[in-house]
Order: structure tokens, then sequence, then C-alpha cells
């Protein structure tokens, strides 16, 4: 028989079992005016970031909630994992996951009737991927390309706002000039991405990631060294393309004028080749101009020699340039044998036996021409002294009646000589 008293318990006992069943199904959740705080490791993610989200859950009076309290996460953008947190000394933390999203997410927290209050302080905002980007730079490398055109290196650092480098973010690059090797690339973890220009020509580039453009930088074409080359024989007129050779060295002698016009790049170092094995430093050029006298052998035969000369200038750049003109040696020419007269004025009637002696010179220059000549020795053939004279006329007077043979003696100013006689009877 059942009395009151054990039917008492038993329903007691039934309570207790609901009471703690209830218990494992409802979560505990932050009192009536609790506050919740929410903060994130990092407020700029790249779009494969990750950050963690605290949730800091406090009760009107300022202590932290009990241990367990459940606190629910949410965002606009990308992935949260775990959804619902328990907090441990009023802290409850879940991972935001940007998941190769771009924008900015949203992230909340609640708990019961907790709230952020005014300033909403259970929401925090997170900038991903290409959104948080806040500036653009850019810079070649180098700045510029040789005068026959080159590749360059161009580099796009992308920071956020608070000047963080964002990893994989997509930049493109533009060119008005040349090709990139690719448009599109996108940040390492240094913020950087890159690709190449190849140019002839200057161009003007510019990357941009997001809604943010760099500012344009100008790839110039650098310019390359120049210099001129100019021949010109010793004497005469004209240029080389036909020196004859001296009748007497078999040599012809140039002058270069080697110069660097306005437009060049700076020369380190120039030199010239003259094109018979034998070549000479030209320095820096650094006025401009330089002269340069030389002597070509002349051919061995009717045959002209031709030697090349050639400038060979390097700027400080590395850059190398050369320009070159050609020297043409004509055979030396036919030089005509020095014949050599003398004229006297003796006669049957001389006074006092006194004679004069002139001597005419043919020949010995070249072609037709007479060879200049430089002095006159006379032998008047009697055993009197020899007489030098710088005109070609002389006089003697014999002091006895005979017959005398006159020598003269010629040079020419190049050191040649000839000889002229005659003979005179005096009575």
């Amino acid at each position: 028989m059942t009395t009151p008293l054990s039917r008492f318990a038993s329903f007691a006992l039934l309570l207790a079992i609901l009471l703690v069943a209830g218990c494992d199904k409802s979560p505990l959740l932050a009192p009536t005016q609790s506050t919740i705080t929410v903060s994130a490791g990092s407020r700029e993610l790249p779009s494969t970031g990750t950050t963690q989200i605290t949730a800091v859950v406090t009760e009107q009076a300022g202590t932290a909630v009990q241990n367990g309290t459940t606190v629910r996460f949410s965002t606009t953008l990308g992935v949260l994992d775990p959804v619902e947190s328990q907090t441990r000394n009023g802290a409850a933390v879940t991972t935001f996951f940007a998941a190769n999203s771009s924008g900015v997410a949203r992230i909340r927290a609640i708990s019961g009737l907790a709230s952020g209050g005014e300033t909403e302080s259970n929401l925090v905002e997170i900038t991903v991927g290409a959104a948080a980007v806040n500036t653009v730079t850019l810079r070649a490398n180098p700045a510029s390309v040789g005068p026959t055109g080159g590749t360059v290196d161009l580099i796009a650092a992308v920071v956020s706002e608070g000047g963080q480098p964002l990893q994989n973010i997509l930049v493109t690059f533009s060119t008005d000039q040349g090709t990139l090797s690719n448009p599109n690339a996108f940040t390492n973890a240094s913020g950087e991405a890159s690709t190449q220009l190849t140019t002839t020509q200057q161009a003007v580039v510019s990357a941009t990631a997001g809604t943010k453009t760099s500012s344009n930088v100008t790839v110039a074409v650098r310019s390359g060294p120049i210099v001129t080359i100019a021949c010109a024989p010793t004497s005469g007129t004209g240029n080389c393309g036909a020196v004859q050779a001296s009748a007497t060295s078999n040599t012809a002698t140039v002058v270069f004028t080697i110069t660097r016009p306005t437009g060049s790049s700076t020369l380190r170092t120039a030199t010239i080749d003259f094109g018979d094995g034998s070549s000479q430093s030209l320095g820096n050029l650094a006025g401009g101009t330089a002269t340069v006298t030389h002597t070509y052998a002349g051919p061995s035969d009717s045959t002209p020699v031709s030697y090349m000369a050639t400038v060979q200038a390097t700027d400080v750049n590395g850059e190398s340039a050369a320009v070159s003109t050609s020297v043409n040696v004509t055979p030396k020419p036919i030089i005509s044998p020095i014949s050599v007269t003398i004229a006297d004025s003796c006669g049957t009637a001389a006074t006092n036996r006194r004679c004069t002696f002139t001597a005419t010179v043919t020949g010995g220059g070249e072609g037709t021409t007479n060879a200049p000549i430089q002095s006159y020795t006379w032998d008047f053939g009697d055993g009197s002294d020899d007489v030098t004279t710088s005109g070609n006329s002389t006089a003697h007077v014999y002091s006895a009646a005979g017959t005398y043979t006159v020598t003269v003696t010629v040079r020419t100013v190049d050191g040649r000589t000839a000889i002229g006689r005659t003979q005179i009877l005096l009575p």
C-alpha cells in the first residue's frame, strides 16, 4: 500500500530528474544588462588570412560572467569556427577565416540579453583582401633601359591602412609602351607583386590593387655613348679616301678628329684602334674633342693599301658604341732623275780670267716637278777650296791659263745629291 509520504518522495525525485535534464539542454546565457566587447587579433587580413576573435562578457556589476556562458558569433563575410563558444574567465574565443573573400567582415557576438550598448562593442569589422589595400607603391629596377631598349623589373608594394604588407592581393600592371611578361600578379608574404617590362621606348607604368592605383612611374631610355671620327691628311686638303705616300719615306701621316657630341652619355673610356696593329687611349673625351696624328706605311707595290681606324667608346652605364673610318694610302709618286747643267761666262775675253758659273737643276720632284735645292757646292778644278752657295750662281778668278773641269754638287732639301760638270779653256 502506497502512503502519501512515499508518493511525495517519488514526485520530488521525478521533478529533480526533469530539472537536471532541462539544465543539460538549455545553454547558460549572459544575464540581463550584461555587456559584450568583441576584439580581433588583426583588423586587416589577406584573402586567405585568419585571426582570433575574442568576446569578453561582463555582468552589470563589471564582473565576469559565469564560466560556460555561451556566446554565439556571426559574420557577414568569411567563416567563423566555432560559431558558438563558452566563456572562461569571462572570455569566449573563435577563429575567423577569410576563405578567399574580399571585403569588410562584420563580426558580431551575442549571449542572452547582453548587448554592446550604444557603442556596439559587440561588433568588430575586419577588412579582407583587396578591400584592405590602402596604398600601392610602384618602382622599376633599374629605372631605365639602354639606348636600344631592354627589360626592367616592376615591383608593386601593397600595404594596409596600418602600414602592414598584404599577402595574396591581385595586382594589375599597365604600361603605355612595350610589353609586360604578365599584367597580373599576386603579392607575396612581403606584400610585393612583380612583373617584367620589355621596351625600346620611354614607358609610363602603374599598378592597381583593389581600388587603389599607384603613382605613375616613368621608365626612361638612357642616352648611349655617341662618338664621331673624321680623318684628313696632315698636308693638303681633302679626306683620307686617297692619301699619297711620301716619295722619300713611303709613309702617309693623317690626323683624326674624334668628337663626343651633345646628347651622348658620359663616357668612361674611349680608344682608337688605327687598324695597323696599334692603338691609343683617348681618355673619356671630357673636353668633347680629341685630335690624334698617326703615320701609316705606304704600299710596297702599285696597289693602294687600306686601313680601318675604329673608335670604341664605353659610357658610365657600361653601354658601348663604335665608329670607324677608312684610310687609303696610295703608292708613292715616281721621282724623276735630277739633271744638273752648268753655264759659264768665261769665253776668250775673260778679264783677269774671271768666270761666272750658273747651275740649272731639273727633275728630282714628283712627276714633272723639280726638287727644291738646299745648297750648291762648287769645285773649280784648279786646286782651290770648294765653295758652297745657297744660290745657283757663283764666280771664280783663275790665276793661270789652262783647261779646267768645273763640278757642282747640288743637295736637295730631302738630302739627295746630284752632280753637274762643265769644262772651260782659258788662254
